[in-house]
């Protein structure tokens, strides 16, 4: 049995209704944007306001914690030569390295020269690599 032209537009006006309200109800935090170092180093106003997930490298000899605090971190990132000092305010994942990779959530300080951060996703490199093949 066929739906009657009526109910059709009333299903289509629904439909159409409710995609229209979740796109105008957005307010850009739904999807974070995934920036790599370099780029945010390059056009830190770009991304100032805007919560984002940024991806670089811990550069060895950076890593400092706070005296007395667990989960006060500073230390940079880097990515194609240009770096970025990152404040974490979180206890770090435990393959958190330096010289591995990280992506951290957050936002740029008002003067944009720095990144602060509570989320961090950390891979150990080493821990990746492919073991050697046994010899014959």
């Amino acid at each position: 049995m066929a739906l009657p032209l009526a109910t059709k537009v009333v299903i289509g006006l629904v439909i159409a209704g409710a995609v229209g309200y979740l796109v105008l109800a957005d307010e850009g935090e739904g999807v974070l944007e995934y920036v790599y170092v370099e780029k945010v180093v390059a056009a830190p106003a770009k991304y100032q306001g805007r919560t984002i997930k940024v991806h670089g490298t811990v550069v060895p000899g950076t890593v400092r914690q706070k005296v007395g605090a667990s989960g006060d971190y500073t230390f940079e990132i880097e990515r194609e030569g240009r770096r970025l000092a990152v404040h974490y305010t979180n206890m770090v994942p435990d393959t958190f390295a330096e010289g591995g990779e990280v992506v951290l959530t957050g936002r740029l300080s008002g003067a944009g020269d720095r990144f602060d951060s509570d989320e961090m996703a950390a891979k150990c490199p080493s821990k990746y690599e492919e073991e050697p093949m046994a010899q014959r």
